[in-house]
């Protein structure tokens, strides 16, 4: 990419608003930034990588910083995806959506209660001390016959969650585990010993590295997500796009 690109692409975002460049630096970098609207940007997508953008403009894909220092050129690589991303539509896709079977994820093997016996899978990454956690599944209930609801117990909310977390993790039995979950009492569910920690810990290597920072997080089958609650999860789930 020559530098009178670079500098049309840049001009574009600062008169989009999307990044600021001070004018003592674009003098010092002698990048020369005049006409933004030569830069025809046809479309920005937030990646989740922190402070980056992929950025669209006469054909060309760049990656830029949200303060317009570094800009990126060339092939970027999904890993968790396991393919390469080419286009905005696939970089759109990565933003905003989770594949986890496609990432290889057994939701299964996590920290997890199941209800529901439908074709389609919806996971639910809940703290059991979440009181709209609970609101949650308590809609997701009807539901049960067109979707297999996964619920993942992870500790969002400090050590008392944590500790019921493990409670859950360690139960001998899980079969009332859903009712416990929602009645709050899981520290009653009588625990098996030893308790191999792997899992528990997979759990929470698994909702780190998704990025989760809250709770309830809710990934639809065809990879949406919602983080929150959403206002009505039956309407949600069925405007799979």
């Amino acid at each position: 990419m020559g530098v009178n690109m670079l500098g049309k692409i840049l001009g574009g975002l600062m008169v989009l608003g999307v990044t600021t460049i001070p004018a003592p630096l674009v003098a010092a970098s002698k990048l020369e930034i005049t006409d933004p609207r030569a830069a025809k940007i046809k479309e920005i997508v937030t990646l989740p990588i922190k402070g980056i953008r992929a950025v669209e403009s006469d054909g060309q894909i760049v990656f830029i910083s949200d303060n317009g220092r570094f800009v990126i050129t060339g092939q970027i690589y999904d890993v968790w995806g396991k393919k390469p991303l080419s286009s905005m539509s696939e970089m759109r896709d990565v933003a905003d959506r989770l594949h986890l079977q496609d990432m290889g994820m057994d939701v299964d093997k996590l920290n997890t209660i199941s209800f529901g016996h439908g074709p389609k899978d919806v996971v639910l990454f809940v703290d059991p001390r979440c009181g709209v956690c609970h609101k949650l599944i308590g809609e997701a209930k009807p539901l049960a016959e067109e979707y297999t609801f996964k619920i993942v117990v992870i500790p969002a909310l400090g050590d008392e969650s944590n500790q019921l977390a493990k409670a859950l993790h360690c139960a001998k039995d899980k079969t009332n585990a859903l009712d416990a979950l929602l009645n709050n009492t899981l520290g009653a569910l009588p625990s098996k010993s030893p308790c191999d920690p792997a899992q528990y810990d997979q759990t929470l290597m698994t909702a780190h590295l998704i990025g989760i920072q809250g709770v309830p997080f809710v990934v639809a089958p065809d990879g949406r997500v919602s983080k929150g609650r959403p206002n009505n999860l039956k309407a949600w789930l069925e405007s799979a796009q």
